[in-house]
This record gives structure tokens, sequence and C-alpha cells, in this order.
């Protein structure tokens, strides 16, 4: 394990086990499961822990055109294109190994409470939607700091071979605080967030978590129902992360385009509770030359209350 400042990291060795799935899981029984192993399983990891990094798989994979065609609309995308893929939407057919994986024996913190921090998308060339897919989940890696700890994993799709998309998940697990403990309140100088140039506000309807939740496959329960929201802490159901994010590259693709070749990078902040109207806005921060990308950086914000939910950037490749 190496240490710097107030992360540490977990040592991580080369994957001893490979698992392949021969069909999509029961996200159903993930649940169930991800609540059993909740009662047993630890939210933090010893210092001095090593972690195999293991991997799931699942080879042959067929894309749902018509499946395609309605994630387009829910998450606005044009629905004029019908050949390809939108780059976000490779992500969803991640979300059934992402569950297997925190259930297996192999996952080292309990399953309930992983929040979603970070998400790339990596983008070689435009995926098709007659194209055959192999998928691979690997645990990539593991840090640790007071406040909780962070698992990565890397997203793969090859076509006949080769890595046409790639994807980085972060997850953060909050440390549990023993019961008659307290922890060190700190004052921070919290400074106004600084938005990018606005271009819209995007309405989110109340079933928006409902409709991603048709198309992408994700049914956490707090997306889907006031009462269900409630009883994991929120006030109101709250919007898919990753439909803030495929709705953000909706935009930044009918605005500025998304090359062939790009990657997107998005740290997700505040929730966005449903229903409610959120502002979206991009900049242009660098042009494209020979050393270098052309990049955009974007947001989508609370615009009354200047309250962030997601920063990221878009990277296009010439």
């Amino acid at each position: 394990m190496e240490k710097y400042s107030n992360i540490r990291l977990i040592s991580m060795k080369d994957p001893a086990l490979t698992l392949e799935l021969k069909k999509k899981p029961a996200m159903g029984l993930i649940f169930f499961r991800a609540f059993i192993i909740s009662l047993f399983r630890s939210a933090t990891i010893a210092d001095d822990a090593v972690v195999e990094k293991n991997r799931i798989v699942m080879r042959n994979c067929a894309l749902d055109e018509k499946l395609i065609r309605s994630y387009r609309k829910v998450c606005g995308f044009s629905e004029s294109d019908h050949d390809t893929v939108p780059i976000s939407y490779i992500q969803t057919l991640f979300i059934g190994l992402l569950g297997k994986f925190i259930v297996s024996p192999f996952f080292p913190l309990t399953p309930l409470g992983l929040i979603h921090v970070f998400q790339s998308l990596e983008q070689e060339r435009p995926v098709r939607t007659d194209e055959i897919l192999d998928l691979e989940c690997t645990l990539d890696c593991i840090s640790k700091t007071a406040k909780g700890v962070e698992t990565g994993f890397v997203l793969r799709a090859l076509c006949r071979d080769n890595v046409v998309w790639q994807g980085k998940s972060r997850f953060f697990t909050r440390a549990r605080v023993k019961s008659g403990t307290q922890g060190t309140r700190r004052i921070k100088n919290i400074s106004e967030p600084v938005f990018p140039e606005k271009k819209q506000i995007i309405s989110v309807p109340a079933d928006t978590g409902r409709r991603y939740a048709g198309v992408s496959g994700d049914l956490n329960p707090h997306h889907l129902h006031p009462a269900a929201a409630r009883f994991f802490g929120f006030k109101r159901a709250i919007a898919h992360g990753m439909w803030t994010l495929a709705r953000a590259a909706a935009g930044l693709d009918a605005e500025i385009g998304i090359n062939d070749r790009a990657t997107i990078e998005a740290w997700f902040k505040r929730p966005v509770f449903m229903p409610s109207r959120i502002a979206f806005g991009y900049e242009h921060v660098q042009d494209s030359t020979e050393s270098g990308p052309d990049i955009t950086e974007f947001g989508l914000w609370d615009d009354e209350k200047n309250i962030p939910h997601l920063k990221g950037r878009l990277i296009n490749f010439t």
C-alpha cells in the first residue's frame, strides 16, 4: 500500500479470476442480495489489504435498436440517427455487470451506499447498432480517506477483439461513524461555484427517473418513487446521475458535435431532485492543434440556488 498525504492507495494485484456471464443479470435478484450482504459486509477496508483485480465478462452481446431509439428520446439525443449508438449508452450495458460484481464474494465492501462520483466515456469510434460486443468489467483501484473508500472500475466494450469504447466508473462509500462518537467539525471557506456560460434551461419532469430506468436497466429505488427516496434519506426522488450526463452529452452533440473519437469526463456533484429545472452550459477552452485535442468544459446546475449538479469536459480528437 502506498501513501500520499491523507489518501491511502490499497494494494491491487493482477486478476486471479475472470467470471463469464452467459446472460444478463437479473437486477431484482441483485438488489435482494445487496440488501442481505449489506447486513454483514463492512463499509471500509483494512489499510494493509491486498485486493485482486478480478473481472466479469459477458460475450456476444447484441444491441437492442428499439431500446437505443427510446434511450435517445429520454436523454435528448437526436432521433434521426438510427445507425450509431450515443456515446453514453454503452455504459448502460455494464449496469448488470457492476451489480453482479458488488454482490460477488470478491468485492470487499458493502454493496449498499455506493455513490457514483465520476464517469468517463471514451469512444474510439462510433458503435453501430448492429454490432456484437464483448463486455469486460474490472475492479481497477481502491483508495481510502478518513471520509470513506473510493473504488474504481474499468469498463471495456470490444468488437472483434478491438476496444471500441472504454469507461472508468468511480464510486464512493462513506465511512460509518461508530455510535457515541462524533467527528471533528471543520469550518471551510466556501467560495461561490463558477459555472460555464449558460446555454439553456432543461426541464426534469417527475417521471424522469422511471423513464431512464426503463431504457437503462438502472432500477435503484431512490430514482423511481418519492417514498423509496425518503427511505434512503432523500426528500424527493432524484434523477440518475447518468441521465444528467447523457442529457449534457446530448446537448453538446446537438450544439458543437461529438467527434467519432472523443472522451467525456464527468464529476457528479449534488443530486437533481425531481421535478426541477436545471441550467446547462459550456465553454470552449482549447482549440484542436497538432499537439492537443479540442476541449470544451460543461456543467449542469441549479440556476436559482447556484448548486452544482455535474461538472465535466468534452475532449474531441481529430
